[in-house]
This record gives C-alpha cells, sequence and structure tokens, in this order.
C-alpha cells in the first residue's frame, strides 16, 4: 500500500510560503491549528504554511512528518446538531518538521525570513514554564520559552531591531492568560541572560502575545482503527489524527489580528476580542465542570467512558440534569450563549467515536474540583438561597473515589467493585485526604466527621467550606448512602422525574 507524500499525492503539492512557526508537532495542533490553516488555505483567504518544531528531544513525529511531505489526514467524528458527523481530509498546511537539537541553524534561519511573522505553540501546560537552567549559549535551551528567546533575538539582531519585524506570538497552552505568562518568561530569560535593554524594549513594543483558549478534543492516532482506515483510505498515514467535530478558539487580540488571520471571515468558530473570560468561564463551568462534577459518582457505577457515562439510563439523566439545571443556571452570562453552549457539550459527551475514559478524566480531582465545581455550588446557593443537593452529592462522590486502599507517594489505590484502581494527585492532597478517611467507621456520623475533616481544610479550598450551615451534614449523608447502597442508587434518587 502506497504511503501518503506527495508522489501518491501530487495534487497536494503548493508552492505556498512559510509565514508560521510552531512550537510543537502533536496531535492536537495538528487537528486545531493546522487544520484551520488548512481551510483558510483552501479558501483562499490565508494562503500560508507552517513549520513545525518538534518540542523536546524525544519526539518522533518530525521524522514521519517530513516523509510524508507535511502531509496527514484528519478524522472528524461525532454528532453535531443532531447528525452524526465522520468527515476525512487530507491537511496540507505544515510544509516541514525540524528537530532543533540536531537542526538549530534551520530554526535560526526561519528567524530570518520575514514571511514568518506568527507564533504558535502547544507544548503542555508543563512546556509553558521558566526553566533556571537553560542558558543562551545552550543551542538550543531545553524549554519553550527560552528556545523562543533566543529566536526572537536572532530575528532582532538580523533585522537590526526593525519594528515591523515584530512577531504574532498566540500560545495555546491549557494555562489562562497563557500569553502574558510566556511574555512574562521570555522576559526573565532576557535579564537572566543579560539581553540588550534595546532588545527588551523590541519585545515590549513590536511584539504581541495572545492570551488564547482551545477547544476540541483529539484523540489522536486511532491505533485500533488503523487497518480499517489504511483500507478505506487505500493510503498508509502514519500521522492520522482523530477528533470531534466541534472546535472553538478564542483569542485575546484586536481587529488588525481578526485581518491577519481572517478565521471567521471562512465561518470557523474562532472569536477574536479584547476579554476572552467569558469563554474561559463558559468553558471551565459547563465543559470542564460537567466532567468533574459527574465523572466520579459515573465511575463509582462502573463505568469507563465518558460515552458509557452518557448512554446509561441513570447516569446519563443525571449529568444532563447537573449541567442544565444546575451548573448553568449558577452562571451570571447570557443564557442563551450558555444554553447554546450547554447543548454543545452534551452531544459532545455523547460522541459514540472518542473513548475518554473516566479514570483519566479523575487525575488531580481534587484542583479540578475547587475551580470548576466549587464555584457552581457556592454561586448557586448566593443566587437561590441554598446548595443544589446534585452538587452535594458529586462532592462527597469525589471524596468517596478517594478512599484508599493503600498510598504509594502521589498514587492513591482504591477499591470499585472488587476491583483495584489507581489515582494520581498532589501528595499533600491525597494525604489529607487518607487521613480524614481515617475518621471513617461505617456509622453516618463518622462519614460527617470525614467529610468536616475535608471540607474545612482552608490549603485546599482557600476557605473553610463546614462554616455554611447543614453543607458538612448533607454531603456527610451522601458519602454515606453511596457507600450504603451503591453510587448509582443515589443518583437514581436525586433525578428529577422530568429529566
Amino acid at each position: 500500500m502506497e504511503t501518503l507524500n506527495f508522489s501518491s499525492h501530487p495534487e497536494q503539492k503548493n508552492e505556498l510560503p512559510e509565514k508560521i512557526i510552531q512550537f510543537g508537532e502533536g496531535n492536537f495542533l495538528r487537528c486545531f491549528i493546522d487544520w484551520m490553516i488548512h481551510q483558510m488555505n483552501s479558501q483562499k483567504v490565508f494562503n500560508g504554511r507552517v513549520v513545525a518544531v518538534q518540542p523536546t528531544p524525544h519526539g518522533k513525529v518530525v521524522g514521519k512528518l517530513n516523509a510524508q511531505d507535511g502531509l496527514y489526514t484528519t478524522i472528524l467524528r461525532g454528532v453535531q446538531d443532531g447528525k452524526i458527523v465522520n468527515k476525512k481530509e487530507i491537511i496540507s498546511s505544515v510544509s516541514r518538521g525540524i528537530n532543533p537539537y540536531t537542526n538549530w541553524a534551520d530554526i535560526l534561519k526561519c528567524a530570518e525570513d520575514p514571511a514568518i511573522e506568527y507564533v504558535f505553540s502547544n507544548t503542555t501546560e508543563a512546556g509553558l514554564a521558566y526553566n533556571g537552567d537553560d542558558k543562551k549559549d545552550m543551542l538550543p535551551p531545553l524549554s519553550y520559552p527560552a528556545k523562543l528567546t533566543l529566536y526572537l533575538y536572532h530575528r532582532y539582531e538580523y533585522f537590526h531591531g526593525a519594528a515591523d519585524k515584530g512577531m504574532y506570538i498566540i500560545p495555546c497552552e491549557l494555562l489562562e492568560a497563557n500569553g502574558e505568562l510566556l511574555k512574562s518568561i521570555i522576559l526573565k530569560h532576557c535579564r537572566q541572560w543579560d539581553l540588550p535593554k534595546e532588545f527588551i524594549a523590541w519585545i515590549n513594543d513590536h511584539n504581541k502575545f495572545y492570551n488564547t483558549l482551545v477547544d476540541r478534543v483529539v484523540s489522536g492516532y486511532p491505533k485500533d482503527e488503523a487497518e480499517k482506515f489504511a483500507e478505506e483510505l487505500q493510503y498508509e498515514d502514519k500521522l492520522l489524527v482523530c477528533g470531534e467535530p466541534f472546535h472553538f478558539f478564542a483569542i485575546e487580540g484586536d481587529a488588525c489580528l481578526k485581518e491577519k488571520l481572517p478565521f471567521q471571515k471562512i465561518g470557523l468558530n474562532v472569536a477574536v476580542e479584547s476579554d476572552i473570560s467569558k469563554y474561559r468561564k463558559r468553558k471551565v463551568r459547563l465543559l470542564n465542570g460537567g466532567h468533574t462534577a459527574d465523572v466520579p459518582a459515573s465511575f463509582l457505577s462502573g463505568l469507563d467512558t465518558v460515552a458509557e457515562m452518557m448512554n446509561d439510563e441513570i447516569t446519563g439523566k443525571f449529568t444532563r440534569q447537573v449541567i442544565r439545571s444546575i451548573i448553568l443556571p449558577s452562571i451570571d452570562m447570557d443564557k442563551k450563549m450558555l444554553s447554546d453552549f450547554a447543548e454543545s457539550v452534551i452531544e459532545r459527551f455523547e460522541n459514540p467515536f472518542i473513548k475518554h475514559y473516566l479514570l483519566s478524566i479523575l487525575l488531580n480531582s481534587t484542583s479540578k474540583f475547587k475551580v470548576r465545581v466549587l464555584p457552581s455550588l457556592l454561586e448557586y446557593h448566593a443566587k437561590f438561597g441554598k446548595f443544589p443537593e446534585e452538587l452535594l452529592f458529586s462532592f462527597a462522590a469525589y471524596i468517596f473515589v478517594y478512599k484508599p486502599v493503600r498510598i504509594e507517594g502521589n498514587h492513591l489505590y482504591g477499591i470499585r467493585q472488587g476491583s483495584e484502581y489507581e489515582l494520581t494527585d498532589d501528595e499533600a492532597n491525597i494525604a489529607k485526604l487518607a487521613s480524614a478517611w481515617k475518621l471513617y467507621n461505617g456509622s453516618q456520623q463518622s462519614a460527617i466527621d470525614t467529610v468536616k475533616a475535608i471540607i474545612s481544610d482552608t490549603e485546599l479550598w482557600d476557605k473553610d467550606l463546614s462554616e455554611f450551615d447543614g453543607i458538612t451534614e448533607a454531603i456527610g449523608k451522601y458519602l454515606y448512602r453511596i457507600d450504603k447502597e451503591g453510587s448509582k442508587a443515589v443518583m437514581k434518587s436525586l433525578i428529577q422525574k422530568d429529566a
């Protein structure tokens, strides 16, 4: 069977100029940014290609990318507006990949190219961080911000500090104020390496750093279906990437960026606005919060994936009820925008093609619960004068998931329906929850005592939640019921008749 490249698919060859340098070549960027650039090229509104840079020393994508002449296939599968979507497309927006650990000179050549104006990145949250061990004489340094600092410095020197040679820098790592964070790290490297004040001024005056929010579930290379797809497509593609049809990209920018990157002109779901906080809040509370609020109880019920959770009569009804009737009303924002997004979230959760494992969603649940669910619980209370029973139960289910059989550092092992499972979280969080569980002896009062020890911990929640009237007893009773009746039975008792 032929391999996907220009020899097998000469119609995909184009001579568009390189306009973007992209730090990261993984599944997400190829199915998100690079897919969008391809759509704009297809409609002739951007006409540029991407140079993809390997972010870590042990990457395996660049070799495959270059062997395929930058070509790869996206397969978007899911439910959208009530209809099944299954779209396969060859993406030709990537010109080449560069391994900076063997070809740093090629990276600097890109810095000398006036046509390359944009920087995109997704090096994971861990990648967008300061590394004090990086030095300016390391070619390259290890971290992404340090690499970008040297890239920009070379560009500054090559063009003699020209004002019109600054870059549009658009990080896609899932961190709040990611553009501001990246800029602050670069400036820190400038000071650490004693780079010229004129260069620092050029960074500040002539380079634009944008905060962003990205949203698309990308499941990656479909190992289980690779042969089936090769048969369907009639070629071999080692970089095949699967994702959901839904996509959303928010950039904190201005009209200038809208013109430069005309995503919206061709109907892509992109918002370029002066403040994107509402989009972040919407996503964190409804999408991420929907996961974090409903997954612990569904996992305890014996289910393994989000699709199973949605297909189950009880857990599915409960999840929809929590999103529509509890989380959504607690948020003070435009209700139409919220409602439309909530329905798209439910559709995405129902996606039969994506195996999103509940256990992976449960990783680091303590910080997730604090950021994603606790605000809905407290704001609902402030708004309606009572705590929603569904989220009190969710709190109890989260605590129950942390009932330990044993602990090894930041790994907690529990038992679900006779089988052992493993969770990871911050070591201190695990220790706190495990310690509280020592209070439980099977009685309802001891369940309440366990809950009190957890929710009164100001290090976990930034406030003593037990000071709210009745909350300790309510969560404690649900914890006791989960232990005695099982998670699904308790969930069933909370489902509204019309849900």
